[in-house]
């Protein structure tokens, strides 16, 4: 009779536990995914007074380099006031490393939901691929790559001429490269630059006389040209390296 009572009160507990962890799989948010406009961010934090997204899309919140953390990037609003904080970001295609930053930089937190991560200067990020296949318009976005893939010791800036304009990038450890900017819409897949045997990457292309602002894309990443002083802010908190052709 005993035995019978335990095993009566075992399969209560487990029916319980099993009760809980469902409805906890139930309640769970959804990983980053596409609605109209963007990809959904949602991040649970019914006491957080702020939370701001904060990637490699956005120079990590204005903090990539040194800078200053800017709680105004991207923030992310509780409309319903049920501690849920979400954010609708037009990320092109692409790979974004991301974290939520809660009470103006008190915390910096993996996504719960999303079990994809990444490591970039050493520390564990969530991780989001965005496929080619997204069809909101989306914006050029501002990047970083990962630590230690670019060696910027034996680089120059582009070499510009009348006809053609020579772009280099060193990144012995990318496995693709293209080059996107104002003379090609800003494709980030239209002209892809070829690695040699140095680990440079090279293209050569022809455009018209005038101004024009740029970005490397590596391995779906955007970045500036580290090595060309001229710049000029871009719409996240980064900046577009810009070349004038003559």
């Amino acid at each position: 009779m005993r035995r019978t009572a335990l095993a009566l009160v075992g399969m209560v507990c487990f029916t319980l536990a099993c009760s809980t962890i469902s409805d906890s799989i139930k309640d769970r948010l959804e990983p980053p995914h596409e609605v109209k406009g963007g990809i959904l961010f949602r991040y649970e934090a019914p006491s957080a007074k702020m939370v701001t997204l904060a990637g490699n899309f956005n120079n990590w919140g204005g903090t990539e380099g040194g800078g200053r953390y800017d709680p105004t990037i991207n923030p992310m609003t509780d409309v319903d006031g049920d501690g849920i904080w979400t954010v609708v970001m037009p990320l092109p295609p692409g790979r974004y490393q991301y974290k939520f930053v809660i009470d103006n930089g008190v915390r910096w937190e993996q996504d719960p939901s999303n079990p994809n991560t990444a490591e970039e200067g050493g520390i564990e990020n969530s991780l989001i691929i965005v496929p080619e296949s997204v069809s909101y318009d989306h914006d050029v976005v501002t990047g970083t790559v990962l630590s230690g893939q670019l060696r910027r010791d034996t680089w120059t800036a582009p070499e510009v001429g009348p006809k053609a304009t020579a772009f280099r990038l060193d990144a012995p450890f990318a496995g693709e490269v293209f080059v996107a900017g104002d003379f090609n819409d800003w494709s980030p897949t239209a002209d892809a630059m070829e690695k040699g045997e140095d680990g440079i990457w090279s293209i050569t292309l022809e455009i018209s006389p005038g101004k024009y602002e740029y970005k490397f894309v590596v391995d779906g990443t955007y970045m500036e040209d580290p090595e060309n002083p001229d710049m000029v802010p871009d719409p996240y908190g980064g900046n577009n390296s810009v070349i004038t052709v003559e």
